[in-house]
């Protein structure tokens, strides 16, 4: 067991003596035993070659590494233009329908030379819903006041029911309460009757009051008929879109398809000259005085 340990020993110190003089050969610049530079090449060579390697592995993922953080500042950079530009275009999108929009209630305003016309915007809902009142963006401060009539380009809305500082409740001709003066613009009908709203079909507004024999008929043009002081007499409130015979009487009534697109309504004219609704009428002749 000694014996054993001693030659281990002795080994170690062989092997700790040859390192020294391969380490001292190498330092001097010159390898002072060829065989100690053969040893020295074949240790050393291969921790080398494993170093250049780890070296290079290194290098070329710090570059991948580079070369991925840049793709994705790219990326994100290109997102953010992507967002812009989308952004842009549909506000600039919204610009041109609301122009649209605009230069067309500007033409209608300028062909209505009988009406006070103010624009006004659409800018909420009541709570009765969409179907029974719209809140406008004009009121007390820009004269509105209650019973005036709300109009766009395509035909009747309404009439303003409330009046607060800034803005101003407007009743649609859908409203079950509504009660609009309505007339078939043909010639050879002219049959009125009164145009109210249906809580039952609330889109389609039905003209009441009308006898058995009324001359309706489907596709009938409705305007209101300038009955009263409220509704000035031509505006288009819709067509006729089928008659019903009423059940167990002597009466029918006209489903209507309003003129104005209620699911688009994004801008109204309040008529404010609302005393001015008469038609003119023909001055009488004046009786030659009687000579005397």
């Amino acid at each position: 067991m000694r014996d054993l340990f001693a030659k281990k020993n002795v080994v170690l110190m062989l092997a700790i003596l040859l390192l020294t003089v391969l380490v001292i050969s190498a330092a001097n610049g010159k390898y002072a035993f060829p065989i100690a530079k053969k040893v020295l090449v074949s240790v050393m060579q291969p921790l080398e070659t494993a170093i250049t390697g780890i070296s290079e592995a290194v290098t070329k993922a710090g570059r991948l590494l580079g070369s991925v953080m840049s793709t994705y500042e790219e990326n994100e950079d290109l997102k953010k233009e992507i967002a812009s530009l989308r952004k842009a275009n549909v506000e600039a999108a919204e610009i041109w329908a609301e122009n649209q929009r605009l230069r067309a209630l500007l033409n209608f305003k300028q062909s209505q030379n009988r009406y006070i016309l103010l624009t006004a915007k659409v800018v909420g809902f009541s709570p009765g819903g969409f179907v029974g009142n719209i809140i406008i963006d004009k009121g007390e401060k820009d004269h509105v006041a209650r019973d005036m009539s709300v109009i766009t380009a395509d035909g009747l809305v309404g009439s303003v029911s409330e009046v607060y500082k800034s803005s101003a409740r407007v009743q649609l001709i859908l409203h079950p309460k509504s009660a609009v003066g309505g007339m078939v613009q043909r010639p050879m009908s002219r049959v009125a009757g009164i145009v109210s709203g249906n809580a039952s079909t609330p889109r389609t507004p039905n003209l009441i009051n009308l006898s058995r024999d009324a001359d309706v008929a489907d596709g009938d043009t409705i305007i209101t008929s300038g009955f009263g002081s409220m509704y000035p007499k031509g505006v288009v409130i819709g067509t006729v879109e089928k008659v019903v015979n009423a059940e167990g009487g002597l009466l029918k009534y006209a489903v209507i398809t309003p003129a104005v697109d209620f699911d688009r309504l994004e801008e109204v004219m309040v008529i404010t000259n609302v005393t001015n609704f008469a038609e003119p009428q023909a001055e009488k002749p004046v009786k030659p005085q009687e000579r005397p």
